[in-house]
């Protein structure tokens, strides 16, 4: 182990209040986007998952996550000789409402949480040819590399296996797979955790973490195809480490967090 110096940062947030000349134009913005919106030829699409059962887990991941989870969504076509429009439009439609979703330029997607009654007949629409389309989830991390210490893996892997084990129902356990720990991952494998030493008062202690090579960063495109060199470096760590709670990460200002499933490589 190695002694380092240790430094504490401060940010500041500011908001600001619109003028009134552009709060008088929202309506009219507002009403621009609805009618782009519902411009577009959409159709009920029974083929996707109901909503119902998708609105369930986001509501329990909202309710039970602890703000620690998201769950992002893109489209996919089933079958590549059958290619999506070249700008997809998504919209959740039920009783009361027609719900547009902005899709993103790379494709993802987040869903709305809607009150059980209405997400109960609630379908999705679509301007994509009927059962030509995958959904695709995934769960992200909401944790900032700057917040991870070894506390907060530990709340995140308390928290998965809670949810996955006592909240929520058998029937929604494919959403919410088991969770082998927290991903870090860099372009450099340049990680340290480091924690105060107690015997020496404004020291720290900190131990490297070591890369695996069978590992991939599941947001780099065609890391799989890469060799183990040439792709985005990882390392996991699983909460049943020895270090203290409060061995905090150290890390690349690249680096990403996500979280490494059961079964996966």
């Amino acid at each position: 182990m190695k002694k380092t110096s240790q430094l504490c940062f401060l940010s500041a947030a500011m908001m600001a209040l619109a003028s009134p000349a552009v709060q008088a134009q929202e309506p009219a913005t507002q009403s621009k986007e609805v009618l782009d919106a519902v411009s577009v030829s959409m159709k009920r699409d029974s083929t996707m998952r109901p909503y119902g059962r998708v609105n369930e887990v986001l509501s329990m991941v909202q309710r039970y996550g602890q703000g620690l989870f998201r769950l992002e969504f893109t489209l996919g076509a089933k079958d590549p000789k059958v290619p999506l429009p070249a700008k997809p439009k998504l919209a959740v439609v039920h009783a009361d409402a027609f719900v547009p979703i902005p899709i993103e330029a790379d494709g993802s997607f987040q869903l709305p949480v809607l009150p059980k009654e209405q997400a109960k007949d609630a379908e999705f629409a679509s301007n994509i040819p009927k059962g030509t389309a995958n959904m695709r989830g995934k769960i992200l991390l909401t944790v900032k590399p700057e917040q991870l210490d070894m506390a907060m893996v530990r709340k995140v892997m308390k928290t998965a296996r809670t949810m996955r084990s006592e909240i929520l129902p058998w029937y929604l356990r494919w959403a919410f797979p088991q969770f082998d720990g927290v991903r870090v991952c860099s372009n450099q494998t340049n990680w340290e955790l480091e924690w105060p030493d107690s015997s020496t008062p404004g020291q720290l202690l900190s131990i490297p973490l070591s890369a695996d090579s069978k590992d991939m960063d599941p947001e780099e495109s065609d890391a799989a195809k890469k060799s183990p060199a040439a792709r985005r470096q990882c390392s996991t760590i699983t909460g049943e480490e020895r270090w203290p709670d409060n061995a905090r990460l150290v890390a690349p200002a690249d680096t990403s967090l996500s979280v490494r499933l059961s079964g996966q490589p």
